[in-house]
């Protein structure tokens, strides 16, 4: 396996000290498709990013951002037609209170539902590992995969979840942050769903805002 290569912006000296270990441990003991204990990548992950792309649909684009800022997750989706006009904006952002996640902004569900609701998915799933590490209930490992030349690390759904999706999408995380980059379908073999097209940029740490 080459050395990680994911497009990271690192504002911090302190914080390539920091992630440097993680990353060459990644790169000298694992390759792609390689099974890895997930602890040790969620103990590196930094309490900060941002991260900017794109995923393209036959007649929309959506431009998005995500980031983390402690316990914070936020996330602003802008729609724009195939000739750049906006469609609309989404945005999300949820909240980890010690081991257990909230809703903030964005669950449509009822309130009661939103408060109890388990099921986060996409470029928020961050959150719910996070979660799953303070309160124990990490999964023991997942899987390394190439996503537009980033190693990221993809956690099978139905160790994540208490009800796992009806379509399989296994949530793939960059290695060295921590951001959600895309999702992996083991029934096409292939990075499906929520995922970002080639070119997206990742900032560690992030702003203060999106």
């Amino acid at each position: 396996m080459s050395q990680l290569r994911p497009p990271v912006t690192i504002a911090s000296a302190a914080l390539v000290a920091s992630t440097a270990l993680a990353l060459v441990w990644a790169a000298s003991a694992h390759a792609s498709d390689d099974t890895v204990p997930l602890a040790p990548i969620v103990a590196s992950w930094p309490d900060r990013f941002a991260v900017v792309g794109t995923k393209s649909e036959p007649l929309y684009t959506e431009r998005i951002s995500f980031a983390r800022s402690g316990d914070d997750f936020t996330l602003e989706i802008d729609v724009l037609s195939q000739g750049n006009a906006a469609l609309g904006t989404q945005t999300s952002a949820v909240t980890v209170d010690a081991d257990t996640v909230h809703w903030v902004e964005g669950c449509t569900k009822t309130e009661a539902l939103c408060e109890n609701d388990t099921a986060l998915r996409g470029f928020l799933t961050t959150a719910l590992v996070v979660a799953a590490e303070r309160a124990g209930t990490l999964p023991a490992s997942g899987i390394v995969r190439d996503l537009h030349g980033t190693d990221v690390v993809c956690i099978n759904d139905a160790d994540l979840y208490v009800i796992p999706s009806t379509v399989t999408l296994h949530p793939c995380f960059d290695i060295a942050s921590g951001a959600v980059l895309g999702q992996w379908s083991p029934d096409s073999h292939a990075f499906v769903g929520a995922t970002l097209a080639d070119g997206f940029h990742i900032t560690t740490p992030a702003p203060t805002h999106l």
